[in-house]
Parts: structure tokens; sequence; C-alpha cells
């Protein structure tokens, strides 16, 4: 007990010679340092005089020089750092290749993909100030980390030193295979808004189908009706039905009046299901002008397309399933919009009707000509406006089968197309129809006012004529 008791004041006096020893050594290092960094900024200051002639060149030079093969690299790399903010683009480059040579951009590229949370953040700051192409592009793939606040620091260091450059980059980086990278690009240049409308443009062109059509949804978030012109000619152009439906959403979002009537004709005309679907209910949770007539229209042309399928072709499965979806979307954007069940009982009723008289229609006229029927009738889908005219032009050869469809493309957004289904209805003589037609006489364009007050007026003298001659 005593032996222990003897120990404890000797014990006390070499703790406490460490710590005097390492408080010691750590104020020697310090003081190191600090004598180092002040040697490297006086180094540093020559990089900041004009180079106004050749010696001065040449003690530029000599000071690059110098920093680099400083014996410490921390305090090089420091000094070179405090040089970066210079608004003269030699000092700045100085700077940069201070921070080659000593390998300080390879280890915050290194920390950047390795190091722990506070590693990487230090990483993006020192290489946000350096803001070079290389330093950029190591920003750019860290917009990707599983860490959110690892790839919002990138995003912001990004814009550090040269919007317009990075702009570019994070526009190009819309293509990127990483899926975060490509989203966390999108969502920095919406952040920017004016400034990376022009970048995002660019993108509407490239190959790639994810890079347009996360430029089209940038665009759409940005918001302009000069943009409108932009994103409009993918809803006809682009092959990527992803591309057209990130479009159409761009256009809801403006929301211009002027886009309403594109979303109408591609609701009908695109030639995959999904995009129509999903313009169908843009244009109810857009509350677009006359949506809800437009959908019950729509309602009884999904119904009757799916009667008139032909029950022995080998693909009838995959369109009554799209079909099946694209009905389910029409009564969903009608509801979306207030429209009462009882409403859409109704519309859905209409529909079977409109169904029933279309199958009836083309059984009358199975065997003969029942192909060519279904061949027009489904052009008149087409996403090629003169196609659907051509096919309500054509379509009056082939007789009552073609009533409903006709119905139908009275209402086109075409007005040629209206044109013509007005003049195959009059041909026909289809006195069922003389109701639609009488909607048109209301229809803004004059030809087509003209065209269906013509079929009315050929409808009603034929009906007269048929009715004079049998009472005869």
């Amino acid at each position: 007990m005593i032996f222990e008791i003897d120990l404890l004041p000797s014990f006390a006096l070499t703790a406490g010679a460490l710590v005097v020893a390492v408080i010691l050594v750590l104020g020697f290092v310090r003081w190191r340092h600090g004598t180092a960094l002040a040697r490297a900024r006086t180094i540093a200051v020559r990089l900041r005089e004009p180079t106004n002639s050749l010696a001065a060149v040449e003690d530029h030079s000599a000071a690059v020089d110098e920093l680099s093969q400083f014996s410490d690299v921390k305090a090089a790399v420091q000094a070179a750092r405090e040089c970066l903010p210079a608004t003269d683009a030699a000092v700045r480059s100085a700077a940069i290749e201070i921070l080659r040579r000593t390998r300080a951009l390879d280890r915050w590229a290194r920390d950047l993909r390795r190091g722990g949370y506070r590693t990487k953040l230090r990483a993006i700051e020192a290489l946000g100030e350096v803001g070079d192409e290389r330093a950029v592009d190591q920003l750019v793939e860290a917009l990707g980390d599983d860490d959110p606040g690892v790839s919002r620091a990138a995003s912001r260091a990004i814009l550090k030193r040269d919007p317009d450059y990075a702009a570019d980059r994070l526009a190009s980086a819309l293509a990127s295979p990483n899926r975060r990278v490509a989203e966390t690009a999108a969502a920095t240049l919406v952040r920017m808004g004016d400034d990376g409308i022009d970048p995002l443009v660019s993108q509407l062109t490239t190959q790639g189908s994810r890079g347009r059509r996360l430029a089209a949804e940038s665009l759409g978030m940005i918001g302009g009706v000069e943009l409108a012109k932009v994103l409009r000619p993918l809803l006809e152009t682009d092959p990527d039905a992803e591309v057209r439906v990130a479009a159409a959403e761009a256009l809801a979002r403006i929301g211009a009046d002027t886009t309403f009537p594109e979303l109408r004709r591609l609701a009908r005309s695109d030639g995959d299901w999904f995009v129509r679907a999903r313009v169908h209910s843009l244009l109810a949770e857009a509350n677009a002008p006359g949506a809800a007539e437009f959908l019950r229209d729509e309602l009884a042309a999904t119904e009757a397309d799916l009667i008139l399928c032909d029950e022995e072709a080998e693909e009838v499965s995959v369109v009554i399933a799209e079909g099946q979806r694209l009905r389910t979307a029409i009564i969903s954007g009608l509801r979306l919009l207030g429209v009462s069940e009882e409403e859409i009982n109704e519309a859905r009723r209409r529909a079977s009707r409109l169904a029933f008289e279309s199958a009836e229609s083309a059984e009358s006229v199975r065997g003969q000509d029942s192909e060519d029927c279904a061949g027009l009738i489904r052009a008149l889908r087409a996403r090629d406006s003169a196609q659907r005219a051509e096919a309500a032009g054509r379509l009056a050869a082939v007789g009552r089968a073609a009533i409903p469809a006709l119905r139908q493309a009275l209402s086109d957004p075409d007005p040629l197309v209206r044109i013509e289904a007005a003049r195959s209805l009059g041909r026909i003589g289809a006195v069922d129809a003389l109701e639609s037609l009488a909607k048109c006489l209301l229809d803004p364009q004059s030809d087509v006012r003209l065209s269906a007050a013509t079929a009315m007026r050929a409808i009603v003298t034929r009906a007269a004529t048929r009715e004079l001659s049998e009472s005869e």
C-alpha cells in the first residue's frame, strides 16, 4: 500500500511532462508551418506583379518553380489557393499550375472519391476555388455521391468560378449513365434560372434520350411562354415516347393557351398509348379550356376502338390492354375535373352506343372491304395530319361503316381533317350525323363551317328525295 502511494507523484510528474512535451511539439510544428507559410506568401506576392517586361515574366516563372518545389507543401498549397480569387487570369493560371505540380489537385480528387464526409466537403471547397475544367469535371462526378449533402455542396461549388462554363458542363452531364449525376445536374441548371436556358435548349437535339428528357423537364420548371416554341417540335419529331411526355408535361406546366391545342392533337394522334394516356391526364391536371368535353369525346372514341378491334388479330390482347389503360386515364381525368359519376356513366353509355354502332356497321361490310375500313379508321389516329385528312376523304367510299369514325374526326385539331370528314358524311348521306355536323357550324374556321353546311344540305336533300320516291 505504501509502495502504491509513493508511485502516484511519479506518475503525475511523468504525465505532466508528456503533456508539456506534446504542447511544445505542436507549438513548434505550428511555428514552423507559420514561418514556412510566411515565406511562401512572400514568394506568392511575386505572382501578383504585372508581367509587363521580360524580367517580370522570368521572375513570375521562377516564383512558380520555387513554390512548386517548396519544402513545406502545405504552406505552398495554401499560398497558391490564396491567389485563386485574383481577377488576373495569369495569376490564377500560375496558382493552378502550382497546385498541379504539388499534386494537390490529385489529392483532392482522391479525397472526393474515397474520403469521409468532412474530407469530401474540404475537397469540394478547394476544387470549387480552382474552378478549371478538370476541377469542374471532378465536381460533376461528385453530383452522384450517395450522400445528399455532398452532392448539394458539389452543385454549389460548380457554379463558384465560371457559371457559363459550368452551365455547359452541367448540360452535358444530363446524358450521364449515372442517373443521380444527371438528375442533380438538371436540378442545378433549374436553380440557375435564365442562365441555364441556352445550355438546356442545346441538349434537346442530342442523341441520348435521357438528356433530352431531363432538358425538357428542366425547361418546363424554369418556365416562360417563349420556351413553348422550343418544346412544341418535340411533340411531333422526337422518336422517344418518354421525351414526348416530358415535353408535354413542360408545356402543360408553362400553361400558355396556345399549347393546349397541341396537347389535344397529341392525345389523339400519338402512336404510343402511354403518351396519349399521360397527355389526357395532363389536360385534366392543367384544367385546360374545354378539357371535360374533350375527354368525354375521347372516352367515346376509345370505347369504339376497343369494339372495333379485330378479335382474330395476333396482337389483339395488347391493343385491348392499351385501350383499357387509356380509358382508365380518361375516366380519372374526368373525375379530377369534378365531373360527377352520373355524368361519367352517361358518357360511358354514349360511348357504348357509338361502339355498338361502329361494330354493327363494320359487321355489315365484313367480308367485302372491312380490312380497308379498319385500316382507314386506324389512319384517322395517325400523327401526320395529311394522312388523317386522306383517310377521312377515302372513308366516304366505305359507306355507313365509317360514320362513327367520321363523326369523331369532326373534332380533329386539324381543320383539313374536319373538312374532309364533313364532306365524306355528306357523300354517305349520314342522317344520324346531322347533329355532329351542326356543331361544326360554330367552327372557328370558315372552310369547316362551309363544308359542314354543304354536307348537311346534301344529306337533307338526299333524304327528302328518298322519302318522296318511296311515297310515290
